[in-house]
């Protein structure tokens, strides 16, 4: 087992420490949540893993996911089979205007260039469509802290950027409401949302939801 992680590997998605489950209470709280905003359509994640979101949004979705690690596409297809691909986000071409909703959990940061990724992932979503994820709470003393200990481990974060650089990217791409929230994850499978005008301050993740 490496503490260290430079790919995505297995070791990557779990581990001696965690391994995600599909039907965690942070799933739960995360389609929980879309629903509020969407609660049908085709839905895309990009960097859907072993396809545990996925599992929990076929409930109330068209699902399809997109997965940059061979080994977790494998995992992801022996329960869902071939609703997720193997690729990368950075050279697959998405068809304009064809989702309700894009999922985006944790992978922004991992790009070198993500405005470019999230101007890609606007020109794919419907008229009213949703993109919603989350990305490293770059605040702060507590999200700061939480963000430069993650970047040690985690080698593969390359843009992890302050609220106020996200929220830049989000409306230049064409956004028309941005909104913000907070997560405080315990663990792998659990979490809870802070959603108080103090979330930048305690959070660990930044949460997003954009609306075209």
């Amino acid at each position: 087992m490496r503490i260290i992680k430079k790919e995505y590997d297995k070791n990557y998605f779990e581990n001696g420490f965690y391994k995600e489950k599909p039907e965690s209470q942070r799933n739960r709280n995360r389609l929980r949540e879309l629903i509020r905003h969407k609660k049908s359509g085709k839905l895309l994640e990009v960097g859907s893993g072993e396809g545990n979101f996925l599992h929990e949004a076929q409930k109330q979705f068209d699902i399809e996911g997109i997965e940059f690690s061979e080994y977790a596409t494998n995992n992801a297809r022996i329960i869902l089979g071939d609703k997720v691909s193997r690729g990368n986000i950075q050279s697959v071409n998405l068809q304009s205007a064809y989702y309700d909703v894009i999922v985006v959990f944790n992978l922004l940061e991992h790009l070198r260039e993500p405005m470019k990724i999230i101007n890609k992932l606007s020109y794919a979503l419907k008229e009213d469509g949703i993109l919603i994820g989350s990305v490293p709470n770059n605040f702060g003393i507590i999200g700061g802290l939480v963000t430069a200990l993650s970047n040690i481990i985690d080698k593969t974060h390359y843009s992890t950027y302050s609220p106020n650089i996200w929220y830049e990217y989000f409306t230049e791409v064409g956004f028309n409401e941005v909104s913000f929230f907070g997560e405080v994850t315990l663990g792998r499978n659990r979490s809870f949302y802070v959603k108080s005008k103090f979330w930048k301050f305690v959070s660990f993740n930044l949460m997003f939801v954009c609306e075209k």
